[in-house]
């Protein structure tokens, strides 16, 4: 009888699944999600909400590990060398897809992963100065050609999803505009309130407030489709310049490696979890949007993200590498 049983598990582990996936008692213990960032940020936040969700889901813990450093590089590296067996999980980072190309020798990117989910993408809106002379994108581009080094746009750092953003701008719409680098979001977009710099990338749920007293000027939404809180502000794409999208997003992925089985079960809570009110509601807060997507829509995803970014980080020459 012991040999059976043995036979059995050894043809379990053969398949890529534990006797306990056999038994379907996933999770048996504690999973960790693990985030790139410090505590209380964006990313931070939605996933101790969705963790939360998963928590009651699995009737199991689910609990929020940061470990902040290089530009998510210290998490991705440490959840791609985890065991894959669905205990350790990466809340993922725009920088997955663009980090390898950003440090030169980076050994880890997505195809150390077997993508999970795409939990949330957040649009970015493109502000200026409300006193620089345009109304529209089209202005705005047409003056920055006109002005050429008068028009600059602020980012909370270079390699940033935001400085990326406006790099593929200016190769999108030939934009003459002038990078200049802060020390995160708040510092960039004091910057453009005073005119230091004339405009700004960032995320909708950061600058809405700011549109809305009147102290910034909204040129454009960076998604691909309108943004619900700002309906009157067209999209890039809309505006004349169709081969440009940017939206900051959220995802959850495993280890490489990760049984199948874990994977399409993760994905069918994660997509329960997002339609529910309590993640909707950190949705609204970010400005976030949501649509069903199954693990091999995310890994797509993120493949095409990873080509996008490696075409516009070898035009623009950007090199992190220590």
């Amino acid at each position: 009888m012991n040999y059976i049983k043995n036979t059995l598990a050894a043809a379990s582990l053969a398949l890529g699944m534990s006797p306990a996936w056999a038994a379907d008692t996933y999770p048996a213990r504690p999973v960790s999600i693990v985030v790139g960032f410090a505590a209380g940020g964006s990313t931070d936040l939605l996933a101790r909400t969705l963790a939360k969700e998963l928590s009651e889901q699995f009737k199991q813990t689910f609990i929020v590990e940061n470990k902040p450093g290089a530009n998510s590089n210290v998490a991705n590296t440490f959840v791609a060398r985890a065991a894959p067996d669905g205990y350790t999980l990466l809340m993922v980072p725009f920088g997955l897809a663009v980090n390898p190309y950003l440090y030169k020798g980076l050994k880890v990117s997505v195809d150390n992963f077997a993508p999970i989910a795409l939990v949330a993408q957040v649009p970015n809106m493109l502000v200026a100065n409300k006193n620089l002379p345009v109304d529209n994108l089209k202005a705005f581009v047409d003056y920055s050609k006109a002005h050429p080094k008068a028009v600059s746009y602020g980012s909370p750092g270079v390699g940033s999803s935001l400085h990326l953003g406006g790099e593929l701008f200016r190769q999108a719409t030939g934009a003459e505009m002038l990078h200049v680098p802060f020390n995160g979001s708040g510092p960039a977009l004091v910057a453009v309130r005073s005119g230091e710099v004339t405009s700004a990338f960032d995320n909708l749920s950061t600058v809405a407030p700011l549109v809305r007293s009147g102290d910034l000027k909204a040129l454009a939404v960076t998604s691909e489709r309108r943004s619900e809180a700002f309906p009157d502000v067209p999209t890039v794409a809309e505006s004349g310049y169709p081969q440009y999208e940017i939206s900051s997003y959220f995802g959850l992925a495993a280890p490489a490696g990760t049984p199948s089985a874990v994977v399409e079960a993760l994905n069918r809570a994660v997509m329960k979890a997002v339609a529910g009110p309590a993640v909707q509601a950190q949705f609204k807060t970010l400005g976030a949007y949501a649509t069903p997507n199954t693990p091999a829509d995310f890994s797509a995803f993120l493949h095409k993200e990873s080509e996008k970014w490696r075409k516009v980080i070898a035009t623009s020459g950007i090199d992190l590498t220590p």
